[in-house]
């Protein structure tokens, strides 16, 4: 037991908490203003209308799959939070990449979380695309989770590259 304490407090530094936290501030703040600006279903072009806001409420999962299922992915959101959490503290040291794609993950997770905890849904207002052909709507958190994913899997390849090389040294 006191080797997991001390890889908590290894692990969970100032810089961790803190991108993670700024992340759902980012997140929770920004998902406020698209309910009070966006509610009344008007929509925002930001460029013409490849980049523009409307709010939309997601009941689903990613790109809206299985809607009307909040309380399963609550459970799955929640699950995925303990489950990296405990990943990233039991894993060894990984490179800047990887940790930073953690705490990107982590931070995405919990700004959804919340929204599928008081709101039953997620809050999506982010609408990309080029007249009928669009992406699917997403918001700050679903960003920072995508970009998480692909920072995530560059650390994996970086470190497989690393362990390698190593082998190849040895």
């Amino acid at each position: 037991m006191a080797d997991l304490k001390t890889s908590i407090k290894e692990k969970i530094t100032l810089r961790f908490i803190s991108i993670i936290t700024l992340i759902w501030v980012a997140d929770f703040f920004t998902k406020v203003w698209a309910v009070k600006e966006l509610s009344s279903g008007q929509v925002i072009n930001i460029v013409s209308d490849v980049f523009r806001f409307q709010l939309v409420y997601n009941t689903g999962g990613v790109f809206g799959i299985m809607q009307n299922n909040a309380m399963f992915f609550q459970f799955l959101t929640g699950f995925a939070i303990l489950f990296l959490l405990f990943y990233y503290i039991k894993t060894e040291d990984g490179n800047t990449a990887f940790n930073f794609a953690i705490s990107f993950i982590l931070g995405g997770a919990v700004g959804n979380f919340t929204d599928r905890f008081f709101r039953h849904g997620v809050v999506d207002f982010i609408d990309m695309g080029i007249g009928n052909a669009r992406w699917p709507t997403y918001n700050i958190a679903d960003a920072f989770i995508s970009t998480g994913a692909v920072l995530l899997a560059i650390a994996f390849f970086q470190i497989e590259k690393a362990a390698r090389e190593r082998d190849r040294a040895e």
